[in-house]
């Protein structure tokens, strides 16, 4: 059996379109990253983590990231694989202040199973 959606397709027409008044995105790297949340995947030992890492300490502290401006702010990385030492390593590796604006979690709930309500807390 066939397991496609059976409803119809949800279209919007071209006068109601250009009528709806849309906002921008609120980017917090400049045309690169936008307010929300990220998942940054790829092969396996390539800097996924290093890069995470210095992007959460980078706009914690309102620096630009590859010369794009940043919107400085509050970061959370949860760094599930890793232990508070392996953190604490690389940090020191990347910046001598880290600022208390940028917040790292080795543990948490699973999507729909309270890490929603964990990060609103």
């Amino acid at each position: 059996m066939n397991n496609k959606m059976n409803h119809p397709l949800i279209t919007v027409d071209g006068r109601t379109l250009m009528d709806r008044p849309l906002e921008p995105p609120n980017f917090v790297v400049d045309t690169l990253i936008s307010q929300g949340l990220h998942i940054l995947a790829g092969s396996p030992k390539v800097g996924k983590s290093w890069l995470a890492l210095w992007l959460a300490v980078t706009v914690a502290k309102g620096e630009p990231v590859w010369n794009m401006t940043t919107k400085q702010g509050t970061t959370l990385y949860l760094c599930l694989e890793d232990s508070v030492l392996r953190i604490q390593n690389r940090l020191f590796e990347i910046t001598e202040d880290a600022p208390d604006s940028v917040h790292f979690c080795t543990e948490c709930a699973l999507i729909g199973q309270g890490l929603e309500e964990q990060v609103d807390a």
